[in-house]
């Protein structure tokens, strides 16, 4: 269908003087158009496979060359008008104008591609959940200005910001943060200085994390106070680097969060799937999986999403590399009366892996690490005596690698689930079962 999106737009930068004129062939991994120009890729973001369009090449990325769109010739059947008026230059969402079916099929396809990139084939393939429900958690980009604070998220393959007023993928309450946070950042951020603004959504109100390098002054934290009660915000903290512990500047509520009836009240910045339903559905596989298990360890287990649930029928060891995340965990068991059903240990299970001794005492393992994978925790899985294993997997290729080294090792691939909880992104969930007789 043709609309005049993106069919004609001012070039934003002019780094190569070379046009070109190209044929989309099929749509990449991170939802660019990818043509071919002397041999090699060229990745220009908005097109669709099919499309026809004159582009200026602007610099090397990876294998090939970016470009950006100066004129498309044609439109795809699979084109649709975006629903996000930012749509054309946010960087948050890469496929809003891929109609539903072929998004999903393209969807779907990057798992398959991963999976047989490492020849792997799940005995069975579910088809995919799509998880519409709003985000619950979203980290915005600011920079202050002498006009004003911009606050939004960084253009496609850019680090400028584009200031919006409502993200369609988030939910309602945090699309109203960016309208009612314009005054804070013009008291917190000087002319020029860039921050990080997250907030997610909890039962007792809006939780706030501002990572900046700067220091926070008296005044400005005084700021923070007033306009936390003007918002009736829950908690407000400081993270001056990403590989550091946040302060707690004001906590007005507990922003807490309810796990199965648990109540549960993750640290500052603490790791938190994208969607409440998502994570539940993710649960209730684990559950059904692990059902009839005596004994579970909850390898990458965060606050216990996981552990808590499971901690209600059988007895759980978490393991987890933050501190403020076990601690979470271990208060919320605590007050549940589950202490003697679930213990969480601080453990970094990239240096120091269970092993296999470790591992033996266990009927079964969850396993939900972080975007790289867990290859150190999977080598010494295989030499254990583990039967079940649950991979929760937020990267097909990383899951690929390490489900090869599971069923080389002996273990049956018995069951992949895609979920799509990043709905018009190239973020894939996937829930797995590994199995083996002892």
């Amino acid at each position: 269908m043709s609309n005049s999106w993106s069919r004609r737009r001012k070039p934003k930068r002019a780094a190569s003087p070379v046009e070109v004129d190209i044929v989309i062939r099929r749509l990449g991994a991170s939802g660019d158009g990818i043509a071919e120009y002397s041999g090699k890729p060229v990745y220009v973001s908005g097109l669709l496979p099919g499309e026809e369009a004159t582009v200026r090449l602007t610099g090397p990325r990876g294998d090939g060359y970016g470009a950006e769109t100066l004129e498309r010739q044609s439109d795809s059947a699979d084109r649709v008008t975006p629903k996000c008026n930012y749509a054309e230059e946010c960087g948050g969402c890469s496929v809003q104008h891929l109609a539903p079916r072929a998004y999903l099929a393209w969807k779907e396809r990057l798992l398959a591609q991963a999976l047989a990139s490492k020849e792997l084939a799940p005995e069975r393939l579910e088809p995919m959940v799509e998880i519409k429900d709003g985000r619950r958690r979203l980290r915005f980009a600011a920079i202050g200005r002498s006009a004003g604070p911009v606050l939004g998220f960084n253009m496609k393959a850019s680090k400028k910001i584009i200031g919006i007023d409502f993200c369609i993928a988030a939910e309602p309450a945090l699309s109203k943060v960016i309208s009612n946070s314009h005054e804070l950042l013009s008291k917190i951020l000087l002319a020029g200085e860039t921050a990080d603004l997250e907030v997610r959504t909890s039962l007792n109100g809006l939780d706030f994390l501002l990572v900046r390098s700067r220091p926070l002054e008296y005044q400005e934290r005084v700021d923070i106070a007033a306009w936390m009660s003007e918002t009736d915000a829950a908690r407000f903290a400081w993270l001056p680097k990403d590989n550091e512990v946040p302060e707690v500047i004001i906590e007005r509520r507990s922003p807490a969060l309810s796990v199965a009836g648990i109540s549960v009240t993750p640290s500052p910045g603490a790791f938190l799937q994208p969607t409440a339903a998502g994570e539940e559905f993710m649960a209730k596989f684990v559950l059904k999986h692990l059902r009839g298990a005596r004994r579970v360890a909850d390898l990458y287990s965060g606050w216990g999403a996981f552990a808590l649930r499971l901690a209600k029928s059988m007895h759980v060891e978490a393991f987890e590399g933050s501190e403020t995340m076990i601690s979470s965990l271990n208060l919320a068991a605590g007050a549940a009366g589950l202490g003697g059903h679930l213990a969480g240990f601080t453990r970094d299970l990239e240096r120091q892996p269970l092993q296999s001794d470790e591992l033996g005492r266990f009927d079964a393992i969850v396993l939900d690490p972080p975007r790289a994978g867990a290859l150190k925790q999977v080598q010494s899985l295989v030499t254990s005596g583990t039967k079940r294993i649950v991979y929760l997997s937020c990267n097909p290729a990383a899951l690929a690698r390490d489900g090869k080294i599971l069923v080389d090792g002996g273990y049956r691939f018995l069951e992949a689930q895609p979920i799509d909880q990043f709905r018009w992104t190239s973020h894939l969930e996937v829930a797995c079962l590994f199995e083996r007789d002892r």
